[in-house]
């Protein structure tokens, strides 16, 4: 008998939702990452390939990301898995302003 490890992802893959499911829980992963310091003014919106789309709600965190990018795509790929994200993308805030959560 299959463990549950082995048989979601066939299932998933089957009703068309994998992917979807592999970028829900690499955002939720970049939201743990972030920590509570950093969780305010972030999100991940979207995956796109290896690449995980961030808006940041400053340009000042988005520097302090990119100079940490290894560790956090190291930390990120830990918990969701192969195949690995291979960058950050930023953008600009889409709401406009540090009130968007």
């Amino acid at each position: 008998m299959e463990g549950i490890d082995s048989v979601l992802p066939r299932v998933l893959r089957r009703m068309g939702v994998a992917g979807h499911v592999r970028e829900a829980q690499a955002c939720r992963a970049f939201e743990d990452v972030c920590g509570e310091f950093l969780r305010p003014h972030v999100r991940a919106l979207r995956l796109e390939g290896g690449v995980l789309v961030v808006a940041c709600a400053h340009p000042a965190v988005a520097h302090q990301l990119q100079l940490e990018v290894q560790p956090v795509l190291d930390a990120v790929n830990l918990v969701i898995g192969p195949p690995p994200i291979r960058r950050l993308r930023f953008v600009g805030d889409p709401a406009g302003g540090p009130s968007w959560r």
